[in-house]
């Protein structure tokens, strides 16, 4: 027999899934050119070749994105077991900046780095190499404890961020501009040869999830007791950091920086539904896909043709929801 808690907690995925997919309807219309629907089956025609060409990848981009960042987030806030933690605590996002940086600045002197492949795949390797660094400063004795992951995840984002500071007073007025892109983040670079390249990382929380479910329930309770229920703590922290890793590094390599979906949509997701992991790494998935589709959707919407880089907006989005939080917190005080 359902309780009304499970009812809310599959309602609230049900509203999820419908937000995604209303999302993606209002973005395929909204644009530079306004699409003709009679025109799109016509594959000749200009209306059909924005749409499945530039449209349905951007989409798609977004909703996969989007849903991961939020996946990844949602981690994150169980490994440290802390409902306003963001992925980006832990490094990675730093990693993948720097490395972006790099492939940025010195693309200008060394040509097989003056492409945007080149971006991408530093930068990837970037937010791996953030990873691996974390492991090595917060292990001890086999051992990582979530003090440790997080100093070393302040240690490395200082790190990085002191470099890409000396990148950045090194770079020229066009480097410098597309550092500046690059870190507010864009949907603008999705195409189906991407998306052929990196949808295994994107789709990745959608098929590990069901693994995940079980021990992440009963490290609710405690490390000590996780132990004792039969949970390997140390190897699930040591997944849930590699999968964090994989999925944040293959999402900021692509798009750039986009703030708050990683941390606002699955603390959304636990003040709606609890803390349930059966119900909210998927309602965090679909829900952070369709606010980020949404954004990107508005950021082409305002100032037609030309756009919004999609942090800006996707941070516009997430600040009201902080502001409202700090209100209601005071008002319990």
């Amino acid at each position: 027999m359902e309780t009304n808690g499970m009812k809310k907690q599959k309602f609230f995925i049900s509203f999820s899934i419908l937000f995604a997919v209303l999302s993606t309807i209002i973005s395929s219309q909204l644009g530079a050119m306004k699409i003709n629907w009679s025109e799109i089956l016509f594959m000749d025609s200009i209306e059909s070749k924005v749409f499945f060409e530039l449209r349905i990848p951007r989409i798609l981009l977004g909703i996969l994105v989007g849903g991961s960042l939020a996946w990844s987030g949602a981690l994150a806030q169980g490994l440290f077991r802390n409902p306003i933690v963001d992925p980006g605590l832990i490094g990675i996002t730093a990693g993948c900046s720097l490395f972006a940086s790099i492939a940025i600045v010195l693309g200008g002197f060394i040509p097989f780095l003056h492409t945007i492949w080149s971006v991408v795949i530093f930068s990837f390797f970037g937010g791996m190499i953030s990873c691996f660094l974390i492991f090595i400063f917060a292990n001890r004795k086999g051992k990582t404890d979530i003090e440790s992951i997080l100093l070393s995840g302040i240690a490395v984002n200082s790190l990085c961020f002191s470099f890409i500071g000396i990148l950045s007073y090194l770079a020229s007025e066009s480097q410098l501009r597309n550092l500046s892109l690059w870190n507010m983040g864009s949907l603008g670079g999705a195409s189906w040869n991407l998306l052929k390249s990196f949808s295994i990382f994107y789709l990745l929380p959608i098929f590990i999830s069901p693994f995940l479910i079980k021990p992440l329930n009963v490290l609710i309770l405690g490390e000590r007791e996780a132990n004792h229920l039969g949970v390997s703590v140390e190897i699930l922290k040591t997944c849930m950091i590699v999968l964090i890793g994989i999925s944040v590094g293959s999402c900021i390599s692509i798009v750039g920086n986009i703030g708050f979906i990683g941390l606002a949509v699955p603390h959304i997701v636990r003040l709606a539904i609890g803390q349930d992991y059966r119900y909210l790494l998927y309602a965090s998935y679909f829900l952070g896909g369709g606010l980020l589709c949404f954004a990107d959707a508005i950021c082409r919407a305002i100032i037609a043709p030309s756009e919004i880089p999609v942090g800006i907006v996707s941070a516009l989005l997430g600040a009201p929801f902080f502001l409202n939080l700090i209100l209601k917190r005071k008002q319990s005080l």
